[in-house]
């Protein structure tokens, strides 16, 4: 039994040198147990409503480096975070401005890649300094029913609500407070298409429809105005 297992044993031992021979040379193993920067993760890094200092970046980098991070993109955000430093450093102010500076000074010392984020309403492109003209929009849009042959038409103006659909007001979002929701109006002709109506086409006042409901009050009106940023509450009665 003990010959037995001496010959395993040294059969394992030949086939583990025989392993690291063929490795040693090999680029491919070699950039596997010792990877290149290339190869190495890159991570999202936060500076969370101006809660940064030097001290803390460089900790933060100098960790990234010993963990084997290649680099990283750093992310200014906020979301409500409390402050919890001395000091807090608002994003392009003069202090802001000098941490970042000392952090990419720092982060090409230690090698590490850098990047920063620039998503609207998170960072760099989005912010009051951005004006309702060169920001996101979004089309909106009225009907007029007029009769053929009509002039000196005055159309109505839509409105420019800030909002996910027509005139429905923003809501706050994730992270943001009603405080944080800043409503402006602004409004931009695009274009104005008229087109003919179907005989078949009459709308429900035509029509005179009526409307009844037994866990609310409403009209007509309000179902054909346009306006949905008004809502009416109905309740269910069992």
């Amino acid at each position: 039994m003990k010959k037995i297992l001496s010959l395993i044993c040294q059969m394992m031992l030949t086939v583990i040198s025989f392993s690291q021979g063929n490795t040693s040379n090999d680029i491919l193993y070699k950039d596997f147990v010792t990877p290149p920067n290339s190869a190495r993760p890159r991570v999202w890094w936060h500076w969370m409503n101006g809660n940064i200092t030097k001290d803390g970046i460089r900790k933060d980098l100098e960790w990234m480096h010993r963990a084997g991070i290649g680099g990283f993109q750093n992310f200014d955000a906020s979301l409500g975070t409390p402050q919890i430093v001395e000091k807090r450093l608002t994003y392009m102010t003069p202090g802001w401005i000098d941490a970042f500076k000392f952090t990419t000074k720092l982060a090409d010392s230690l090698k590490l890649e850098m990047a920063i984020a620039g998503s609207p309403g998170w960072s760099e492109s989005g912010g009051p300094w951005v004006k309702p003209e060169d920001g996101m929009k979004k089309i909106v849009w009225i009907e007029t029913n007029v009769k053929g042959g009509a002039t000196k038409i005055v159309l109505p103006k839509p409105v420019g609500v800030t909002g996910p659909f027509q005139n429905i007001p923003k809501q706050p979002g994730f992270g943001e407070s009603p405080e944080d929701v800043k409503p402006f109006d602004f409004y931009k002709d695009v274009a104005v298409v008229a087109y003919k109506l179907p005989a078949a086409d009459v709308s429900l006042k035509d029509l005179n429809a009526v409307v009844t409901s037994s866990g609310g009050n409403f009209n007509l009106s309000q179902l054909t105005d346009g306006d949905l940023g008004a809502t009416n509450l109905l309740q269910e009665i069992l």
